[in-house]
């Protein structure tokens, strides 16, 4: 299992100039591609809703807006540690409006996130450990898969909280250590362009569309797609090895934070695990690093850093259906 903390503590000069000279290496061309991919798809759908609205095509809208939605979350991950845009102010501005868009206020996510990445920390620390622990624990086969599905429901609770207000997981023991609730004026100034945002999109599905399309097609993908795809990825990229290879010690909530590198289809990266997220463990080892350089990053690592664990060469899909099989490690039994 990988150590994220042995990794980052003083690397050799030569590693350092090499992750100092990524980090520097800023480019427009893939967050402008890989935004404006999103928002043409964006468009189509709304342009189907416009143009020949009936059953099969809100069916086809509905799917599509519902995975652009979740790119949009992603894209404001990136923007959270400043990666997603080569200049700050642009940064900024991509990351607000791409967070709006999805009812996520950037800072207060920012605030909340973080913590996330601090190191060393367990996996009772992990504010977003939540979503994880309790499917590690879940019987395999049906009663885990059911749990991944329908605790997503739980997790917007805490989501919302947390990306509205900046707080952790609402179980008091995990919530940010040492953190202040912002005021209420300062929550409702950060709100202010989440809510002028989803007016706008609101007028704008009510004049092509209709006035219902924007809760039919807009609010609810967001709930019923984009956040359970981020749940199902969040799962699979911080549990696979609590299952594979299994435990490194016999009380899971002390267990080290993890996550992998998957090595897959063109598809599944832009679907499942766009802006660099099939290179998570690389993200987690350096993550002020663009994503469009985290490969280059992740072969560095991989040659230089021995507690660094290899790509996982399979699909998505495949190492989900392994995970939701797996069974429950002995020494994890009732044990959280």
């Amino acid at each position: 299992m990988p150590d994220l903390s042995a990794m980052a503590d003083s690397p050799p000069a030569t590693l350092r100039n090499q992750i100092a000279a990524l980090r520097r290496r800023r480019r427009w061309l893939p967050p402008l591609a890989a935004l404006g991919s999103t928002f043409a798809f964006i468009g189509l759908a709304v342009w189907i809703l416009a143009e020949h609205l009936h059953v099969w095509s809100g069916f086809i809208a509905f799917l599509l807006i519902g995975a652009m939605q979740y790119r949009l979350v992603l894209a404001a991950h990136e923007a959270t540690h400043k990666t997603l845009m080569p200049q700050v102010g642009m940064n900024e501005a991509a990351g607000l409006f791409c967070a709006s868009l999805v009812g996520v206020s950037l800072f207060n996510y920012r605030r909340a996130h973080l913590e996330h990445h601090k190191y060393p920390q367990s996996i009772q620390d992990d504010i977003d450990g939540y979503i994880y622990r309790p499917l590690i624990t879940a019987r395999p086969g049906w009663p885990r898969f059911l749990l991944l599905f329908t605790g997503n429901y739980v997790d917007i609770a805490i989501k919302l909280r947390r990306k509205f207000f900046g707080d952790g997981d609402l179980e008091g023991t995990h919530a940010l250590v040492g953190s202040k609730k912002p005021a209420t004026g300062a929550v409702l100034l950060q709100l202010l362009p989440l809510a002028g945002v989803q007016l706008a999109v609101f007028a704008l599905f009510t004049s092509l569309v209709t006035w219902w399309a924007y809760p039919v097609f807009w609010l609810a993908p967001i709930f019923i797609i984009a956040l359970q795809l981020d749940r199902v990825r969040t799962f699979l990229e911080h549990g696979y090895n609590y299952f594979f290879p299994g435990p490194p010690i016999g009380n899971l909530g002390e267990a080290p934070q993890t996550t992998i590198d998957v090595d897959t289809n063109f598809i599944e990266r832009y679907l499942f695990a766009p802006f660099g997220f099939a290179d998570h463990q690389a993200h987690h080892a350096q993550l002020t690093v663009p994503f469009y350089n985290l490969p280059e990053l992740r072969q560095i690592m991989e040659q230089s850093q021995p507690g660094y664990v290899r790509r996982i060469h399979s699909s998505y899909f495949t190492i989900l259906s392994r995970m939701i099989r797996a069974p429950v490690a002995p020494e994890f039994q009732g044990r959280i």
